[in-house]
């Protein structure tokens, strides 16, 4: 029994979302571009799920509406520039570069820039404030030749 209780532990789980209002598409072309759309699309209660991985009641509107827009004959940016309008920029995984989202995409850059120049900051003071006269005074060089028998 601990055996079995371990495994389940170990090995992930892969949970998928139900569609709780599956319909067929009439071509095979806009059951793919549905699939494509709800997986480029973040579930807002969820934050780091896809629209088509999310349970939540908020994706599951979200897939209704775009299955209703694509049979409607909505183009992909049309659905997209209606979530992005009712939901915001958040709600698209690549968003674009805009006034509203230029911290999310210069942020990293940024950061990276600041961790450098830190870093090459400390090494440089680090070595000045640790480094070693290696001229030796001529006191010094005759203990050494001393030391040595020479």
């Amino acid at each position: 029994m601990k055996n079995i209780i371990f495994g389940l532990l170990i090995f992930p789980f892969y949970v998928h979302a139900v569609d709780n209002n599956p319909s067929e598409f009439s071509t095979p072309e806009q059951e793919q571009r549905y699939q494509e759309l709800i997986k480029e699309l973040r579930c807002v209660v969820c934050q780091n799920q896809s629209v088509a991985d999310s349970n939540a009641e908020l994706a599951q509107d979200v897939r209704n509406l775009v299955r209703d827009q694509i049979h409607d004959g909505q183009t992909d940016q049309q659905i997209s520039s209606f979530m992005v309008e009712r939901y915001g920029d958040f709600v698209l995984y690549d968003p674009p570069f805009n006034s509203k989202t230029y911290l999310l995409w210069g942020l990293p850059l940024l950061l990276t820039l600041i961790a450098i120049i830190s870093f090459i900051y400390f090494t440089r003071k680090h070595v000045q404030t640790t480094s070693v006269s290696t001229d030796l005074t001529k006191d010094e060089q005759a203990k050494i030749k001393q030391a040595l028998g020479e």
